[in-house]
C-alpha cells in the first residue's frame, strides 16, 4: 500500500506543474493629445523581477527601428537583447483610446511564471513629444487578488491592472 501512495505522490509531483500564475487583465489608455503634427507614441510594456531582470514583454507597440531605443528602461532590460522574448506580442503604434491586454502567466519559453513579487512596467515615447515611465509592484502565483490604478500625465492615461 505504501509502494502505491509514494508511486501516486511521484505521479503527482510529476505531472502537476509547480509554478501558476492567475490572470492579468491590463487596461492601458493612449490620451488624446492635441497637437501638430501628432506622432502615436511606441509602447513598451513588460515585467520584471524585483532585482530588474527582465521576465517578460506583454505588449511593443512600434513603427521605425530607429526609435525603440527612446523606451530607455524597456531598450535597457529586453528590447536590445537577441531574443525574441516580445516577438510575439510586437505591433503597430495605436492611435488614442483604451486598449486591453491580458495574460495566464505563461512565459515565451512555455513555461508558467514562478509565483513571487515582480514590477510591470508601462512605458511610452512619441516622436516630438515626451516620454513617461510608470510601474507597479505585482504578486504572482499566491492566488492574492490585486487591482491598481495608475495615472499617466502626458503620453499615458489611465492604467488599470487587475490580478485575479
Amino acid at each position: 500500500m505504501k509502494f502505491i501512495q509514494a508511486t501516486l505522490l511521484l505521479v503527482l509531483l510529476f505531472f502537476v506543474p509547480t509554478s501558476f500564475a492567475e490572470k492579468l487583465s491590463l487596461s492601458v489608455e493612449i490620451p488624446s493629445i492635441s497637437t501638430e503634427p501628432y506622432h502615436k507614441p511606441y509602447v513598451a510594456i513588460w515585467l520584471e523581477t524585483p532585482k530588474r531582470k527582465g521576465v517578460h514583454t506583454f505588449a511593443f507597440w512600434k513603427e521605425h527601428a530607429d526609435w525603440y531605443k527612446d523606451l530607455r528602461q524597456w531598450w535597457r532590460k529586453i528590447g536590445r537583447k537577441d531574443t525574441p522574448n516580445y516577438d510575439g506580442v510586437t505591433g503597430a503604434t495605436r492611435k488614442p483610446g483604451s486598449y486591453q491586454l491580458s495574460w495566464q502567466g505563461e512565459l515565451s519559453s512555455g513555461e508558467l511564471v514562478p509565483p513571487g513579487s515582480y514590477v510591470l512596467h508601462i512605458e511610452a515615447v512619441r516622436e516630438q513629444g515626451s516620454r513617461e515611465y510608470l510601474r507597479q509592484t505585482i504578486i504572482l502565483g499566491k492566488n492574492h487578488q490585486q487591482s491598481y490604478q495608475l495615472q499617466g500625465k502626458t503620453e499615458l492615461g489611465r492604467i488599470s491592472i487587475s490580478i485575479e
